[in-house]
């Protein structure tokens, strides 16, 4: 079966959510992936160097995505019945929000604000600093303002379900100095025993709750207006394979299979392949998918004729002759 590259992106998360995490009474609906915007500027910066402004940019979004994956590691050794979804963007009335991860149980919704800082912070007259003194935003604002517009979504689709907010830190080295003890934080040290509380429930789901879980994930939006846009030219950048697990370029196809002589990653070659074109539509989507600008894209590295097998087995073919190319 041929599939377009959005079409082999859906079946993956399809398999995700019908299966991969499944046990029993426990159901992943939406898995985490990384951002657009993050898949970019890592490929990016992989390959050019970037600006500075995009350079902080992309640290802060990989900590914290890496934080975010961090919790969901955790999430999965929950044993009660719960859905989870994970990494929704939503919108009500105009307003534009998203929610780290969310659980869904027998008689209450749980939002999560998932946080991944590193340091010493402390509150003061509802602001929030890192030590010595520099404020950030206050995540206790954040929780604030997405907890009446969630309330309104869910009435507006026929739920009344109790919603729970918490801000969780998930980095062992942060330290909280001031916090009121019925603030909705959970730290470090309390998430362990959080989670031991929500295995305490043995309720069952129903038929409401797995409706609940499906209109979230309907009502999710694919691409976020935040979502920034780096600065790049084709020409910048190096053309080559990147290895899967170190990111540099210092591999070498062997037949079915890809090597890195630096970290000793292994990989099969139509995977590589799958990868090299999904990062070559993501940067340029103007862009067409031709045989040789694979190849170039990859510095020449992979076979035109593991190339063109790849593109004919997973992208739908257009064009004839020396006008073909693949969407």
């Amino acid at each position: 079966m041929k599939m377009n590259l959005s079409s082999f992106a859906e079946l993956t998360e399809l398999y995700y959510n019908q299966g991969k995490k499944n046990r029993g009474l426990r159901m992943i609906f939406k898995e985490r992936k990384m951002s657009d915007e993050l898949q970019m500027l890592q490929a990016l910066d992989r390959r050019m160097a970037l600006s500075p402004k995009d350079h902080k940019n992309y640290q802060h979004l990989l900590k914290g995505f890496r934080g975010e994956a961090q919790f969901d590691q955790l999430l999965a050794n929950l044993s009660c019945a719960h859905i989870q979804i994970h990494d929704l963007l939503l919108e009500h009335n105009g307003t534009v929000f998203q929610i780290d991860s969310l659980l869904i149980m027998k008689e209450k919704i749980i939002v999560y604000e998932v946080k991944n800082y590193q340091g010493e912070f402390f509150f003061e007259q509802e602001r929030f600093f890192k030590v010595p003194r520099q404020e950030i935003m206050n995540p206790l604002h954040q929780i604030g303002r997405t907890a009446p517009i969630l309330t309104q979504l869910l009435r507006k689709h026929g739920f009344n379900i109790p919603i729970q907010f918490h801000v969780v830190f998930v980095n062992p080295e942060f330290t909280l100095f001031y916090a009121e003890q019925n603030t909705p934080i959970i730290l470090p040290t309390q998430i362990k025993s959080h989670l031991q509380i929500l295995d305490e429930n043995n309720s069952r789901l129903n038929e409401t709750h797995n409706r609940l879980a499906k209109k979230l994930v309907e009502l999710h939006l694919n691409e976020s207006p935040y979502q920034k846009q780096p600065e790049f030219e084709y020409g910048e950048m190096k053309k080559g394979v990147v290895c899967g697990c170190c990111g540099l370029m210092e591999v070498e196809v062997k037949g079915r299979k890809v090597y890195c002589k630096h970290c000793n990653w292994v990989e099969h070659l139509d995977t590589v392949i799958v990868k090299l074109i999904m990062e070559y539509k993501l940067l340029f989507p103007n862009k067409k998918v031709t045989v040789s600008a694979i190849d170039e894209w990859c510095g020449s590295l992979i076979s035109l004729k593991s190339i063109s097998r790849i593109l004919g087995q997973y992208f739908t073919r257009k064009g004839s002759f020396r006008w073909t190319y693949y969407e």
